[in-house]
Parts: structure tokens; sequence; C-alpha cells
């Protein structure tokens, strides 16, 4: 009976080790991702590439990440911190090798200094960051390699950066194996890939100014595609040379580049457009003798007659604003926090509302941020598709803002840019959606179907000429005509256009941090998706398409949102009030001179004293206002707070005081 025991005992053992190896070999690296954001899953771009890799029968590529974790013990707490950073990515490339099946080879390094593997890691451009006096060096960096030898690396690994280390890996896989890169031209009337000529430079030096340098958002791009400025002479743009145009900022266009534009697009050439009505990187040269010049410069950008062509207009002299997009910040260092209508935050909230769910460009985008956009509005010439992209809430509308200053009334113009209360004063829901940005697909109309004849060299404008305004040709200027171009050269093509300018610029798209240069939204995210979109690589586009990690406190969002709402029409009235108080004050502070002071001084003095008083009294109310926004939030704050800190505690002595009840119940019926 014990023999038979024993070997039934046995027999488990055999069989629970044999089950325990069984699912370990059938379940070997399956791994459930809980966060919200599938924050260690691959994205589908990321599949793709990797598919493409499987079916192409590509050689396997290996990916070596090297983290300091010897040298690192002796880092302060601050650099301790990247150790949860690299265990991140860590865990992110074993599902790369997961998932490749043998065409992504990982390994870990730890360049230990002065080893051999430091001494790779510095060869290989790794940036080195020194720990001590010794000159140990701190390494968090990754090398990729391809069997024939090509490699790309990213030298530092920073944990700001942590929502694009995917991209940026399948990024440097995929044009390791298809480097081929496509071109892009770009045609501009600023300067945001300026032709850096060292004669140039050093003239400019010389004079004591800086050269000019790239935008990131062309940096950035410059890692995956070529691209180039286009010569500004020419009259054609061959698709030989270019296969994407991007047109910024078309200030000042001659006919030259018009027709060239024209005849581009109306071929198929592909082509993303930003138009703008106030472009804040387009700065107007400044005059001693004419200080005032510069604030009746128009900083606005259009194409036309190209985009009436198309049925796309761009409203001049209007400005799109949004009270549920409008930003709430500092306007004045020592004033306080002020909604600003003209800066549109699209945060995550607002995304399902503002872009199009089936549109790929907008996928996967936490926050944008545009300033002093246009709109844009599809006309009844329109024959192509357009497909809005972006555009505002419900709560959207425009403003008219003239060039030059305010000198009273209800007009708004550009010296009330930096007085947001004025465009919240003027601010009423248009119910319904503005558009920042519109794709139109199919063949768009030629602008100049009888031809067009232009001086072969184009005059020169002087500064400050209103947009849209042409220069004569001068007389005896040698002419071009161009004839007509046949319809069966006329193609299909796609143009995004969008009505603002600055959000790729460093202004708005980037910051600088302690790591250095940083996205600072998701603009350029945007320009990148764009780019793909047009040009086919939609892996690379789908690999953006994750998410930051957010906890945003939605409860106080809302409720702050709801406080500014019902106090805008109080807060309006009362500055309304306050203008007219001190319109009336400075008429009679002008009534008043060297005839009728004596007069008229008491009566004057005690209706100004009034007016003073009524000022004090309407920016006490607006204190008053603002201090019950804050309690408000203080109040709902206090409750959240009270809540977490004493739920738990709470419950715990209710369960023992219900535990303790129950016991003595129990007792009570056992003792009868």
């Amino acid at each position: 009976m014990k023999t038979n025991r024993s070997f039934t005992i046995l027999l488990i053992a055999l069989i629970t080790i044999f089950s325990v190896h069984l699912i370990h070999n059938h379940t070997q690296g399956v791994r459930v991702d809980l966060t919200e954001t599938q924050l260690y899953s691959l994205t589908e771009g990321t599949h793709q590439i990797i598919e493409k890799m499987q079916n192409e029968g590509v050689k396997p590529i290996e990916v070596r990440l090297y983290f300091s974790h010897t040298a690192g013990k002796s880092l302060p707490q601050m650099i301790k911190g990247f150790v949860t950073y690299e265990n991140y990515i860590r865990n992110l490339l074993k599902e790369y090798e997961r998932y490749g099946e043998g065409k992504i080879k990982v390994s870990f390094i730890d360049p230990v200094p002065d080893s051999d593997e430091a001494q790779d890691a510095t060869d290989f451009g790794l940036d080195g960051k020194p720990i001590n006096q010794y000159g140990d060096l701190f390494f968090f960096g990754m090398v990729f390699q391809t069997q024939t030898g090509s490699r790309d690396v990213i030298e530092f690994l920073s944990p700001d950066k942590q929502e694009t280390i995917e991209y940026e890996i399948s990024k440097r896989i995929y044009n390791l194996i298809w480097p081929t890169k496509k071109r892009i031209g770009v045609v501009s009337g600023i300067e945001p890939l300026p032709d850096n000529n060292p004669y140039m430079n050093q003239l400019l030096q010389a004079q004591g100014k800086a050269p000019s340098q790239p935008w990131s958002s062309m940096e950035v791009l410059k890692e995956q595609y070529e691209v180039s400025l286009v010569d500004a002479e020419a009259d054609q743009y061959s698709k030989d040379d270019y296969d994407l145009l991007m047109i910024i900022h078309p200030r000042d266009f001659s006919e030259k580049q018009l027709w060239a534009i024209n005849e581009w697009v109306v071929t198929g050439g592909n082509t993303i457009l930003f138009l703008d009505p106030y472009s804040i990187e387009d700065q107007p040269e400044q005059n001693p003798n004419n200080p005032w010049a510069s604030i009746q410069y128009k900083p606005a950008s259009s194409l036309a007659p190209l985009t009436e062509a198309w049925g796309l207009a761009r409203p001049e002299d209007q400005f799109v604003v949004d009270y549920e997009l409008g930003a709430k910040r500092l306007v004045d260092r020592r004033g306080h926090a002020e909604k600003v209508i003209t800066d549109l935050m699209i945060e995550e909230k607002h995304m399902a509302a503002v872009t199009d769910p089936d549109m790929p460009i907008t996928n996967g985008l936490s926050t944008l941020r545009f300033f002093l956009a246009g709109a844009l509005e599809k006309t009844d010439k329109a024959t192509a598709e357009f497909t809005p992209v972006l555009k505002t809430t419900t709560a959207g509308a425009t403003l008219t803002v003239l060039p030059g200053f305010n000198q009273g009334g209800n007009s708004l113009h550009y010296t009330d840019l930096n007085t947001p209360t004025k465009f919240l004063d003027q601010y009423q829901p248009a119910e319904k959606e503005v558009v920042l940005a519109y794709l139109i697909r199919g063949q768009l109309a030629d602008a100049y179907p009888e031809g067009l004849e232009f001086p072969k060299e184009a005059p020169k404008p002087p500064p400050g000429l209103p947009p849209g305004m042409k220069m004569p040709a001068p007389e005896g200027a040698e002419m071009i005509k161009k004839e007509p171009l046949d319809p069966s050269v006329h193609g299909e093509a796609s143009v995004l256009v969008f009505s603002d300018v600055d959000f790729i610029t460093d202004q708005l798209a980037f910051q600088r941090s302690f790591f250095g240069l940083a996205a600072a939204n998701d603009n350029y995210k945007v320009l990148l998706n764009s780019v793909d979109y047009l040009l086919g690589a939609k892996e690379l586009m789908n690999v953006r398409s994750k998410q930051r990690i957010r906890r945003p406190f939605e409860l106080f969002d809302r409720i702050e949102a709801q406080a500014d709402t019902d106090m805008l029409e109080q807060e309006r009235r009362i500055r309304t009030d306050i203008e007219q108080f001190q319109d009336d004050l400075r008429e009679k502070q002008r009534g008043i001179n060297e005839k009728n002071a004596a007069l008229l001084q008491k009566k004057l003095q005690d209706e100004i004293d009034t007016l003073n008083t009524k000022i004090n009294d309407g920016n006490r109310k607006l204190r008053e206002i603002r201090k019950q926004k804050r309690a408000r939030l203080e109040g709902v704050e206090f409750w959240v707070r009270s809540s977490m800190i004493g739920a738990v505690p709470l419950l715990v002595c209710i369960f023992g005081l219900a535990n303790v009840v129950s016991r003595r119940n129990k007792r009570n019926v056992t003792g009868r």
C-alpha cells in the first residue's frame, strides 16, 4: 500500500513537471499589457515594418542597447532615475525581438569604464557623459547595424522623449533596410531652410548678426527625406527632381513662381501648403527712420489666384478664435492667467471633435497648438474632393483683425494682439466648426487656362508692400510667354492646406530643456504624418500613433471650464464699463486747460475722483470673480483630497467595527 502511494506521488510529480514544461514551451514570451495606452506593446506600424522584413526576406539587423549599469551606481539619485527608462526600453526591445522571429537580434551591454565595450560605445559615436574626475563616461544609447555593415545610432536616450522612442527605433530600422530617400522641395517666403553659405555667414558675423538657422522641423524631416530649397528663379519644377512640394508662407511670390506651382499641381504633383493671416515668424526689417512701419507691416500669405481656382478661400484679415480651445496662460509677467482665444491648445480630450478619425494624419495625437491661425473655406468653384483634416470645436468663430493701431472703436488691430480681453469682449461663437486644414484630392483646376506672360526677371517688391499687390514689369523687360497646359498632361493631385505657418516653427513646436531641444507638443508629428501620407510611407506614420502617458484631473478641468464660461459675460460687462469710465476720464482730463482750470478745477476734480472710484470698483469686481473661481476649484480639491486620504482609513474602521460586531454576535449565539 505504501509502495503504491509513493508511486502515485512520483507519477503526479512527473505529470506536473511535464505539464509545466509543456505550458512554458507554448506560452514562452506571452505577455499581457494592462497599461491604458498600451505602453509596452508595439504599434501597428512597427508590426507592418517587421512583417515587411519577413515577407521580403531581408537579412537580420542587430540592435545593441548600451547602458552603464556599473558606472551609474555612483551617480546621484536624479541620474539613477534613468534605470526606470532603461527597463522600459529593454522590455520594448524584447518585443521587437520576439515579433521579429530572427529578423531583429537584440543585445544589452554594460560598458564598464576602461572596458572594450566602453571603447566600442565611443567608437560607434554614442554620447558618453562624464561622471567623475577620472574621465569615466555614462553611456545610454543604441546602435543599429545590418550584416552588410550599415550602421545608425541614437547617441543618447533622454527620458523626456519616451513617447517617441518606438518611432525612433522603427525609423532607424526602416531606413537601414530601405535606405532610398524621397525628395522634398521647399518653396518659401521666409527662411525655414536657409542656405548656409560660408561666405555669407562670415559677412553676417562681421556685421554682428547671427546666421539664420534651419527650423527644427526641417531638420527632423531631413532624417528621413532629402529636403532642399527649390530654385526661386525656376519657372518649372520637375518631378524628376522632387517627389513632393512644400510651400511655406507664399508671400510676394512672383508670377513666375505661381506659374511653376500651378503647373506642378495641375499635372498631378502632391503638395503641402502653409498659409497664414499673421505669421509671427515673418518679422519686418526695422527702419530707424520710420519705427511705426513695423506696426503697419502685414505678415500674411495666400496663394491666390491658384487657391481661388481650386475652390479654396482664406478670408482676408480673419483670425480663428475658439473659447473651448483657448489657452489659459500668463500674458503679463505681473498679471494673472487669462484666456487667450487666438492661442488654440488642442488637447487629447478635444481630438475626437476636431479631427477626422479616418484620416491617418491626425491619428494618435495628444496635443497641438495653433497661434493666430486663419480660416479655410470651400467655395462654389470647388470640383475636387475636400476633406477637413483639422477644425475647431462648435465654440469656434472668426474675428477681423486689421493692421496698424487701434485708434478707438470696436475694431480690432494688430496692437490689440497682446490684449486678449479685447478679443474675449467681441467673441461670439459661430455654432459651427471653422476649418484649419483641408486635404484636396482630385484633378485641380488650372489657374491659367489661357497661359501666362511674365518678365524673365521678376521685379523686387519694396519692403512693406501689402500681400497680393504685384509690381509692374519694368519697361523693356524680357518677357516669357507660357502657353496653356495641354489637357493631356493634367493629372490627379493631393494638396494638403494648413491655415497656420507658425505651428511647425521652433517657437510653437519645440522647446529647450535640460536635455536640449525637445518637442513641445505633437505639431511636428502632424508635419511628419502629412509627408508620410502623401509619399506613401504609412508604416512609419502608424508608428507615431502611440500616445503620451497622461493622467489629467478631468474633474478639475471641467469645473474650471464651467467657471470660466459662467463668469465670461459678467467679466465682459465689467470690462466694458471700465473702458467707458477710462474714456470719460481722459475726456475730463482734456477739458482742463489754462483758461478754465481755476474755475472748473473743483468740479472736474470731483468728477475725475468719481470715475477713478468706479474704475477701481470695476477692477475689484474682476478680482472678486477670479477669487470665486479659485474658491470653487479649491473646494473641489479639498473634497477630493479629503476623500482620497480619509476614505481608506474610514473603510478600514468600518470593516473592523463590523468584524467586531460579527464576532460578538457569534459568541452570544454560541453561549446560548
